[in-house]
């Protein structure tokens, strides 16, 4: 468990009032949509330091995971559609989980898919990694090694350039000829190096360290980082560089910061109008009479620059509330506004929680600042925000708010209230005469209920759970499905687009395989027939599992292999997966009858787990193929 305490001196808060909070921008005022939810879903283990990348589509949520690769850390995904909910369920990133893999940042590329970077420890090696997710979700690349030292090699930070290329960020421990300093790589959106790496920093006295960087419009990006003792022995600054699309530097690093004070935690977004702006956090310094330095406490700071890096405006304070601490600023744009969201200590009468501030585009509040988190029990930390460039905002962090273990969360902000268009939904066959449908649940919102329609029936079939099974239906037959939901204030949403589902072929001879599948693979000669429970090519899968997964029971090499393997985290149901299609993990304890465990899950790669150990009752596993 996570803990911090404060080293100033501020006053308790006596009070709290909560404001609604709302940024008028344009023609537009941006205000809380629906409330608070969990965005990565209720895992096992410890879910900290999302991160984020959305668009109008919807986007990539990442974290750090002690749960998920059976070796201590690792980087854990989510896919979100258009509404911002999770679309399936989460899976994996890094390939190798040997050691701790940490820090991960993920930026969507500009033709679909994505680019995650992450930090990790193996052995006496400390390497930057990075992965390439497709358009269609699934694994470009295997980890591409970015940068490996038997020094420290920590806090990546990427950005995907106006060209579609991207840019990597890492701080590393001697290289420069000090103690840490920043680099840097450029990928193409396919994931190869473009040219050497090359040094951000120019001044390498002390730490150079939490990079942070952002694309600009004209095609270059900016790197902002944190550097010690550059001035005088009580100077930690902000400070900043440009580069060209090439990665040459268009300038000389420069100070954000203004003020004889500690700061710490740097972030950068890029304004429509060509320039960025730069938060941080800021500790004041003050000097007893008996020569000693004591702080009264950390305030959010901001400050705007043109593309050239020129500042456009002096640094002023975000936060209004200077009772207690305020740190790890996050901040986010649309057109030339903001959303800067941050940890604040003891406000939310707790522990820590996280709050926001709308700024407009000289850097002024626009409305008061606010708290983001809705539970406020316990502790809320390492904040996230993105923007889908459209007036949509997103803030993640992760809350101890069941006494066992840290979740992600999070938080629409958007510029209308109009409830979201579902995703299509997942239809499988469970026999000749049923036809199961599923989709995510749509989180955060008051819902009365999920609205199926079948076919050209114009009445919706009401359900309260996210999942609806039509019976009764003829063998062979195919049905069509859209969904839509329905909220507790009557708001609907509009239908999604159609699926198309159909039922297994008749049975006759009552063998649990559909006869035509069986005469595809041993001809119309039904007395040919072997049983489901045998084992046609030896692959160690029957063909009933062979039918369910949809592989071939002729091939040996085409079998959807289940094996529960012990790890550092406990037992993991591992099975080979094809990329690109969907699978359903089930469970039963009598194989007779078998329930869905937990969401859908997408094959991003060739192969994927769960944790079964304290997670799920005993019982039997299979996997079956959705599409």
């Amino acid at each position: 468990m996570l803990s911090l305490s404060s080293a100033g001196q501020r006053r308790p808060l006596l009070g709290l009032i909560l404001a609604i909070p709302m940024m008028a921008n344009a023609q537009h005022a941006i205000s809380p949509q629906a409330g608070e939810y969990h965005l990565a879903g209720a895992l096992p283990g410890d879910q900290i330091v999302p991160h984020l990348s959305i668009n109008a589509s919807g986007g990539f949520l990442v974290w750090e995971d002690n749960a998920t690769d059976g070796d201590r850390a690792g980087i854990s995904a989510r896919r979100l559609v258009n509404n911002l909910s999770g679309l399936l369920a989460p899976f994996r990133i890094n390939a190798q989980g040997a050691g701790d893999q940490k820090n991960p940042q993920v930026a969507l590329l500009q033709g679909g898919g994505a680019v995650v970077a992450w930090q990790s420890a193996e052995a006496k090696e400390d390497r930057i990694y990075a992965r390439i997710l497709k358009h269609d979700g699934t694994f470009g690349t295997s980890d591409l090694l970015i940068a490996s030292s038997a020094s420290q090699l920590v806090t990546p930070a990427l950005a995907v350039l106006a060209d579609g290329g991207v840019a990597v960020v890492w701080s590393d421990a001697g290289r420069d000829g000090s103690l840490q300093g920043l680099f840097a790589q450029r990928l193409s959106p396919t994931g190869e190096k473009l040219g050497a790496d090359f040094q951000v920093n120019q001044s390498a006295q002390f730490n150079q360290r939490s990079p942070t960087v952002a694309a600009l419009r004209e095609g270059g990006f900016v790197v902002v980082w944190i550097s010690e003792l550059q001035r005088s022995d009580r100077s930690v600054d902000v400070q900043a560089r440009v580069f060209d699309a090439n990665g040459q530097p268009v300038g000389d690093e420069f100070r954000a910061s203004t003020a004889d004070r500690l700061c710490a935690n740097p972030a950068v977004s890029a304004r429509a109008d060509g320039g960025f702006t730069i938060a941080w956090a800021e500790h004041l310094l003050s000097t007893q009479p008996d020569g000693t330095t004591t702080g009264s406490g950390w305030d959010i700071f901001l400050r705007r620059f043109d593309g050239s890096g020129k500042a456009l405006a002096a640094p002023r304070r975000v936060n209004s509330s200077i009772e207690r601490d305020q740190f790890s600023p996050r901040i986010a744009s649309v057109d030339a506004g903001h959303l800067l969201v941050w940890v604040s200590l003891g406000q939310d009468g707790s522990r820590e929680g996280i709050y926001g501030q709308f700024v407009d585009e000289v850097g002024g509040p626009v409305g008061d600042e606010f708290r983001v988190n809705t539970t406020t029990i316990s502790q809320q930390l390492y904040p996230a925000v993105a923007s889908d460039g459209q007036n949509r905002f997103l803030v993640a962090w992760s809350g101890f708010t069941y006494g066992t273990s840290f979740d992600v969360f999070a938080q629409r902000y958007a510029a209308t209230q109009a409830v979201p268009k579902p995703s299509p939904p997942f239809v499988s066959a469970l026999s000749s005469s049923r036809l199961s449908v599923t989709w995510p649940g749509l989180a955060g919102y008051n819902l009365e209920s999920y609205e199926v329609l079948i076919d050209d029936d114009p009445a919706p079939v009401a359900v309260t759970e996210n999942v609806y099974v039509l019976p009764r239906l003829a063998p062979a037959s195919e049905h069509t499905f859209r969904l839509r939901y329905k909220l507790a204030d009557g708001g609907v949403s509009e239908f999604s687009e159609p699926v198309t589902g159909k039922t297994w072929d008749e049975d006759v001879n009552t063998d649990q395989l559909p006869d035509d599948w069986q005469a595809r693979y041993w001809g119309t000669a039904s007395g040919n027939w072997p049983a489901a429970e045998a084992d046609s090519d030896g692959d160690g899968a029957s063909n009933l599992r062979e039918f369910l997964a949809g592989t071939d029971p002729l091939d040996a090499n085409s079998a959807l292999r289940l094996e529960i393997i012990s790890t550092a985290q406990g037992r993991r149901l591992t099975w080979a997966t094809q990329p690109g299609l969907i699978y359903q993990v089930q469970t039963s304890t009598d194989f007779g009858s078998w329930s869905n465990l937990d969401s859908p899950r997408f094959a991003p790669g060739t192969s994927d787990s769960i944790l079964v150990d304290g997670t799920h009752s005993l019982g039997y596993y299979r996997v079956i193929r959705l599409r």
